[in-house]
């Protein structure tokens, strides 16, 4: 009788040893605030509910999201191993999503009157007569180009912006065209959706979306008028890709297969799919 007590106290504590050796999920947690003090509780409502979808399509790692009213804040739990940075990027990020016709090389020279000085700040530009890629430079200089850019006072007539989506080391400038009857009435509300695909056969993870009804003829309209030159596409200022336009697209179905990584895909994804945010977040812990 004593053997099998002795046994079921070993057999439990035991038990209770190991676990203490079996390995809990690793949790991250990030609290992030609205920068407008007057956020009302339905923006905030609104603003878990879309990072909540951006979390589902970028990752099928578990989280916990968190409402705490009386401050403005959302806490997100994580659990699993998980890239914090991109994670913050991706919870906070506004989601604006817009579509600009561009000037190629030749038609911004065109509007600088001839003046090539801006070349001089710039390096690998991309100069055949459809491309809208101005030229590059490192993201270091970035700030010096941005100062002369400014003293070019171009008014309504155009913006800059640049490939600096994923914070890579080299960066391109693009120009937006600005002018009454060039401007693009079509935003990521338009979009009824939007998904990461992997194209086995050519290896590449793309992008596809579809317009909605009501703003099918006016992205076909888009691009028939812009036949052989660029459409950029833009999230929150930063150029995502800026096609050129090879015939006029009809039925609001769309493809972007630029350069971009597995994880970069889905980080489109999930920022676009969940729609814009209610408003301005910054991480506070």
């Amino acid at each position: 009788m004593k053997s099998i007590l002795y046994s079921m106290i070993a057999m439990l504590f035991f038990g209770i040893t190991a676990m203490g050796f079996v390995k809990k999920p690793h949790t991250h947690t990030i609290l992030i605030q609205s920068t407008d003090s007057k956020t009302s509780a339905l923006t905030l409502s609104q603003s878990a509910d879309i990072i909540t979808k951006r979390l589902q399509t970028f990752s099928m790692e578990k989280f916990d999201i968190k409402i705490i009213s009386g401050k403005n804040h959302i806490q997100v739990v994580l659990f699993g191993i998980q890239n914090l940075k991109v994670t913050e990027n991706l919870i906070t990020q506004k989601g604006a999503l817009e579509f600009y016709e561009a000037y190629n090389y030749h038609g911004l020279i065109q509007l600088l009157k001839g003046d090539s000085t801006l070349l001089k700040y710039l390096d690998k530009g991309n100069h055949y007569e459809s491309s809208p890629n101005i030229g590059c430079t490192s993201a270091t200089e970035m700030k010096s180009v941005v100062q002369y850019l400014n003293s070019l006072q171009l008014g309504d007539k155009c913006k800059f912006a640049w490939s600096n989506f994923f914070d890579d080391p080299e960066v391109c400038l693009y120009a937006l065209r600005m002018e009454e009857g060039s401007r693009i009435p079509l935003t990521g509300t338009d979009i009824q959706s939007f998904e990461a695909k992997h194209d086995a056969d050519r290896q590449k993870d793309n992008i596809l979306f579809k317009f909605k009804t009501p703003a099918i003829q006016v992205w076909a309209d888009v691009t028939k008028r812009n036949l052989d030159k660029a459409i950029a596409i833009v999230i929150d200022n930063n150029v995502l890709y800026a096609p050129v336009v090879h015939g006029e697209i009809n039925g609001g179905n769309c493809e972007i297969s630029g350069d971009f990584t597995h994880a970069q895909v889905q980080y489109i994804a999930a920022i676009v799919s969940g729609g814009e945010l209610p408003a301005s977040y910054i991480v506070v812990n």
